[in-house]
């Protein structure tokens, strides 16, 4: 395969990557407020969020009771501060913070 076939190879994937992007905003520019749009916009991030925590808890290894009470201190550190601050990225971030210095930091 030379290098001329292979552009076009990126090209090609780019231009259908961009399609697929675009589409959706395309096709429902016309609808302003719809009411299943509307519950898909209320309900889609939630139920996303569930499956991403059940897949992590899921693949989490605990070794140790040490490791598994990181763990739930993790988790239960970003149930407390999004609760409380309604902001996902500090509370996402504060608890892998304490997760990550709990295994680098203490060799836990």
């Amino acid at each position: 395969m030379d290098n001329a076939q292979l552009f076009g190879f990126f090209v090609v994937m780019g231009i259908a990557t961009f399609i697929t992007r675009a589409l959706p905003f395309v096709a429902l520019a016309q609808v302003k407020s719809h009411y299943i749009l509307d519950l898909f916009g209320k309900s889609l991030p939630p139920m996303i969020m569930v499956v991403l925590v059940c897949f992590g808890l899921m693949s989490l290894e605990i070794e140790s009771v040490a490791r598994g009470g990181l763990s739930a201190l993790a988790f239960l550190i970003v149930i407390i501060l999004h609760a409380y601050f309604r902001h996902p990225l500090l509370s996402i971030l504060a608890g892998t913070g304490v997760y990550v210095t709990g295994i680098q930091g203490f060799g836990l």
